[in-house]
């Protein structure tokens, strides 16, 4: 008996030994976890959202990358336009999609174009500025977009007939300063927008030098011919884009300008197809001036006007004219 209890008191001491050392090291465990838990928790719910948004997203993200590989695909642009996305376009992808370069424009333009007015886009290219004036000038207004270049007209058509612009009238024809059959320089179609009637040097990927590839023969039309041919009285805003060649377009509507048949202009100064149209930049500016059309530059952090100006030594910009003040007061 004596041996019996001394054994059981024995293990009674162990056990509760045992029960104090397991409750000491539960104790450190919560506490371990405890302060592990603010470290821990936040980076495995992280990577569980990350899982499952993966499992949602992947399927559509290897979609896209299967129709950008494969060919084209039809997109949206930051402004709602929808364009066709050609192979060679993609290394342009993200620059299509927000229109940075065009911001400013996208910004003036809306304040000088009003519904029922008649609009020209000259050197349309694919068409991107032919919308916006689809748009403003509504169901009421007319809209004509010259692209010459036979494959890049098309592409402007299935941008008009994506976004529904039925009161667009393309015009496969180049605007100069004469009419009949002109020769136009080509680059490849990553660099379409390059396309001139003269022979520029642009500056390519790398710092190289690009130059146009081929050229073609396509017809010409002068604006004083256009308006004639087609009496049309009067043009309320003409956006003139054609790499270097917008000298010939003003020479070509001299009497447009001289009558004051155009309210509004936005023309395009570049210093690279300039040169290749040996064509100084002040030289575009006075045949704008001598018809008393005063240019300016509009700021789109102070959103206004600035000028009048009469040259620029800016190697890319964009210009408006107009017979009126443009200038707003500060």
């Amino acid at each position: 008996m004596k041996h019996g209890y001394c054994d059981g008191l024995g293990y009674g001491q162990k056990s509760r030994a045992g029960a104090t050392s397991v409750g000491v090291s539960s104790r450190v465990s919560r506490a371990i976890k405890d302060w592990f838990r603010p470290f821990v928790l936040p980076g495995v719910h992280g990577w569980q959202w990350l899982h499952d948004y993966c499992r949602r997203k992947l399927p559509g993200y290897r979609d896209r990358r299967r129709l950008l590989r494969d060919g084209t695909a039809i997109l949206k642009d930051v402004h709602g336009t929808r364009f066709v996305l050609y192979p060679w376009d993609r290394r342009n992808l993200l620059d299509m999609v927000s229109r940075i370069y065009d911001a400013t424009e996208f910004q003036v333009i809306p304040r000088l174009v009003k519904p029922g007015d008649v609009a020209f886009d000259v050197g349309a290219h694919a068409g991107i500025y032919s919308v916006l004036l689809s748009r403003l000038c509504g169901s009421s207004g007319r809209v004509h977009a010259f692209e010459p270049v036979h494959d890049t007209y098309w592409r402007l058509r299935e941008t008009l007939a994506l976004n529904r612009c039925d009161n667009v009238v393309p015009v496969e024809k180049a605007v100069c300063d004469r009419d009949g059959v002109v020769q136009m320089n080509l680059f490849e179609a990553h660099n379409s927008e390059w396309n001139s009637l003269g022979t520029p040097m642009m500056d390519g990927p790398n710092g190289t030098r690009v130059s146009p590839s081929f050229h073609i023969e396509v017809g010409a039309v002068t604006l004083d011919q256009f308006c004639s041919s087609e009496r049309i009285e009067r043009i309320h805003f003409l956006k003139v884009d054609v790499e270097g060649f917008e000298l010939a377009v003003f020479q070509g509507a001299d009497r447009l300008l001289r009558e004051h048949r155009i309210d509004c202009i936005c023309f395009e100064i570049s210093k690279e197809p300039l040169r290749g149209a040996g064509v100084e930049s002040r030289q575009v500016f006075k045949i704008l001036a001598d018809h008393g059309y005063l240019a300016y530059r509009f700021d789109g952090s102070l959103g206004r006007f600035q000028g009048p100006i009469h040259d620029t030594s800016e190697s890319w910009a964009n210009f408006f004219a107009s017979r009126a003040d443009l200038s707003d007061p500060p």
